[in-house]
């Protein structure tokens, strides 16, 4: 469904097993690069749409740079199970934002971000099962 995933991913492990912290943070770019590329697969950008929230009317972006938004919209549109959705939607969100603000920071010219390499293993397992459970729903 991704092709270039799997390139990616072998990229990332070597990243990994490298002793220098810049191959650490390419490791995690490139996991911020893998759900852009799997959202556009699943969900690709669109206009954005308006929910209503107890309520109040919610505009939910869902361009190109709105990854995360897509992918949650991908999750609440095919799975059956409220909690699977609250549960990966979750996840989902907190390594999103994560890994934007660690790609924000480096476009602002900081190399120190990601400190060890256990902090970018991290990273590569939580973006892994996040796919993983993304992926069960196709």
């Amino acid at each position: 469904m991704i092709p270039d995933a799997a390139q990616k991913l072998v990229a990332v492990y070597e990243n990994l097993q490298s002793e220098n912290p810049e191959n650490w943070s390419n490791a995690v770019h490139s996991c911020r690069r893998i759900l852009q590329d799997m959202a556009d697969v699943l969900y690709p950008p669109r206009d954005d749409k308006v929910v209503d929230v107890n309520g109040k009317k919610k505009t939910i972006r869902l361009g190109k740079d709105n990854y995360v938004n897509r992918l949650i919209a991908f999750l609440e549109e095919n799975s059956k199970s409220s909690r699977f959705q609250d549960i990966v939607g979750s996840h989902l969100a907190f390594v999103g934002n994560r890994l934007d603000s660690i790609f924000q920071a480096a476009q602002m010219g900081s190399h120190d971000i990601i400190v060890s390499r256990e902090e970018a293993d991290r990273y590569v397992v939580y973006t892994y099962l996040v796919v993983g459970d993304i992926l069960s729903l196709t």
